[in-house]
């Protein structure tokens, strides 16, 4: 039961941090927005290990800087394609990001089941449909036409590539117990950070202020690290697989957020390759 209430929990937070992300991605910059994002985890995960003082592990920092390279890279895409495109549509996109640990997987000698094979057939074929026409929403900020949204959608398969590196990378961090998972969720959130400040310096973008949108910044990122968390505690199961599976399902949240929230509108056939990707995580998380 643990395994699935940490995937649940994460996804429920990256399901709504999801929608707090774009709306102020769309509102500022997706690199503002990522910046601010990233320094609210930072900070909050600071003090908790300055309050906790969990015990560090050999190979904790390390792995989990390298994990973090990947994740913000596939946090500044994702960001990028919210602020492009439909959040209810880049969002079961970006999901399908737990394909990759599973190819990995057999790569690495293992064998999927046949619901596993069919969920992957099930995601790629989503992602494919849900690319094929494109329908801008009609008065809304990231209304940018046709190509805008295909935009999005190569972004959002960008961020999937580069998430699903990060749930390889994170698992090979030393399995830590209780709160000593936190350094391994610090080193994570550092390097994220770290991708934030070095895209803001090479493309000479000016910091400023978030202003009335500070509140879902901080929500952002507070949940991103409450995910971020409990994925690293999720890790140190013997279900990883499982966890990592349930995350997926975060889109279920965010296209249901997108739509009574935002006004999003999604093609039949945009809205049938979305339903379809996420039957496919199910398929693999079987």
């Amino acid at each position: 039961m643990l395994p699935i209430g940490l995937g649940l929990g994460a996804a429920a937070c990256i399901g709504i941090g999801s929608i707090t992300a774009g709306y102020a991605a769309r509102r500022l910059t997706p690199l503002i927005a990522g910046f601010w994002s990233q320094a609210t985890g930072l900070t909050v995960c600071a003090l908790l290990l300055l309050l906790l003082r969990p015990p560090l592990l050999t190979g904790q920092a390390s792995w989990g800087l390298v994990a973090g390279l990947a994740g913000g890279m596939g946090t500044v895409l994702f960001y990028r394609a919210m602020a492009t495109g439909a959040i209810s549509l880049v969002a079961p996109i970006a999901a399908c990001s737990v394909v990759i640990p599973v190819i990995y997987a057999i790569a690495a000698g293992e064998r999927p089941t046949p619901l596993a094979a069919a969920g992957i057939v099930a995601i790629i074929s989503g992602v494919v449909l849900a690319s094929l026409q494109p329908a801008p929403v009609s008065g809304d900020p990231s209304d940018t036409g046709i190509a805008g949204d295909r935009q999005a959608v190569v972004l959002a398969g960008g961020a999937a590539r580069a998430f699903g590196a990060f749930f390889i990378l994170i698992d090979f961090a030393p399995r830590a117990s209780g709160w000593g998972t936190l350094w391994t969720a610090g080193a994570v959130r550092l390097t994220g950070f770290g991708v934030q400040v070095a895209l803001l310096l090479i493309l000479r973008r000016r910091l400023i202020a978030p202003g009335p949108y500070a509140p879902a910044i901080i929500a952002s990122g507070v949940l991103d690290l409450t995910s971020l968390i409990l994925i690293s505690f999720g890790a140190m199961t013997d279900s990883y697989a499982l966890v990592t599976a349930l995350v997926g399902l975060y889109p279920v949240i965010s296209a249901l957020l997108g739509v009574a929230l935002l006004g999003e509108r999604l093609t039949r056939i945009q809205a049938s390759g979305a339903i379809l990707a996420m039957g496919g995580v199910l398929l693999v998380s079987v």
